[in-house]
């Protein structure tokens, strides 16, 4: 107990010194619109530079028949024009992770081989990607800001193609290049 209340008492100050350096976030419109779980820890290292990491999971099963299960990361580097968590910023973003998606819609699929777009589905994919994007952050008050943000770039994705109305495997080891939205977010956050 002793050594908890010295390591305590000198970091105290540290914390204190280093008021809206951290910040604590979820990414609200990603935890509603794939029913997951989503938090990002971002870092002030400069008056203008941050760095922020967020994890995104969904390990649980369906929603409306659609498969969403996925284990995501997105590191992020920002520049912010004013100063750290205030006003417009730009970034520069990566993003890994896998899935296992139900309804998948490649329209590259359409023919024979794949009629039926609805039953098409892609597991164990791995996605790699980068990204840049932009965004604003509004005060809210001394702790809590409004961030919105979006973003584009590409991401290398590869799978195995599932017919979803049957079990059978159509492509093993299929491989997709995607440009598009890498981010679109409207986040909650809490500074330190």
């Amino acid at each position: 107990m002793k050594k908890f209340i010295l390591l305590l008492t000198l970091l105290l100050p540290l914390g204190l010194s280093a008021q809206n350096t951290w910040a604590v976030k979820t990414n609200v419109l990603h935890d509603v619109s794939t029913l997951s779980l989503n938090v990002a820890g971002e870092y002030a290292f400069k008056p203008q530079w941050s760095a922020e990491l967020s994890a995104s999971t969904n390990l649980w099963g369906s929603w409306g028949g659609s498969r969403l299960e996925h284990v995501l990361l997105q590191p992020e580097v920002k520049y912010w024009f004013c100063e750290k968590f205030s006003g417009w910023f730009v970034d520069a973003h990566a993003i890994g992770g896998f899935a296992n998606v139900g309804k998948f819609w490649d329209l590259s699929k359409i023919g024979p081989r794949c009629p039926d777009l609805r039953n098409y589905e892609l597991r164990d994919a791995l996605m790699l990607g980068l990204g840049v994007g932009g965004g604003y952050d509004f005060i809210l008050n001394r702790h809590w800001n409004l961030e919105l943000e979006g973003g584009l770039g590409y991401m290398f994705i590869t799978g195995d193609e599932y017919d979803g109305a049957t079990p059978e495997l159509l492509l093993k080891g299929s491989k997709f290049d995607y440009f598009g939205p890498t981010k679109l977010a409207v986040s909650i956050v809490y500074l330190f």
